[in-house]
């Protein structure tokens, strides 16, 4: 595959950049345009790093989104600890200030939570984590899936009826 070329990043960038910081400002209770301000550019500057392998992603958009997601929660979960940490510490943030059984409980809620999400049918499978997970509009899904964005809303709506229900059981 070819490095993708200086000029189409370029193209690209400032698009991303205004998804990435939109994406932050939703995701963050304070609103706060610094920390979506670095996001983005975080996440242009791992996108610029890893331009040879892009053309291997179907969509560089969703991936830049992933990306900004997890640097994104992963500067939320430091504010909140009130310890700052280099980005590419993220993971760690806070580790030492948790009580082992909390992450316990946590890492287990999340393992059944992937366990829910895989025994959706595949198109809700897939329109819950656009929607969640890579954080695109109702607008974007139905134009990458060539659906309606009212056939995208029932989707979501059966999905999360679906994932609610299973909760419930439990």
């Amino acid at each position: 595959m070819n490095m993708m070329e200086r000029k189409e990043f370029e193209r690209m960038a400032p698009e991303l950049r205004e998804r990435i910081i939109a994406m932050v400002m939703r995701m963050s209770t304070s609103s706060d345009i610094h920390m979506a301000e670095d996001v983005a550019q975080d996440t242009l500057l791992k996108l610029w790093t890893m331009r040879d392998r892009l053309d291997d992603y179907s969509n560089p958009g969703s991936l830049a989104m992933v990306i900004a997601r997890n640097r994104a929660v992963d500067m939320l979960r430091s504010s909140r600890g009130g310890v700052t940490l280099p980005l590419e510490d993220g993971e760690m943030a806070g580790s030492g200030m948790e009580d082992p059984h909390e992450r316990l409980i946590e890492r287990e809620a999340g393992e059944r939570l992937d366990a829910i999400m895989a025994s959706l049918p595949s198109v809700q499978q897939a329109v819950m984590r656009m929607r969640h997970v890579e954080g695109m509009e109702i607008s974007e899904i139905a134009a990458v899936t060539g659906s309606s964005p009212v056939a995208i809303r029932v989707a979501l709506s059966r999905a999360r009826n679906h994932v609610k229900q299973i909760f419930l059981k439990e």
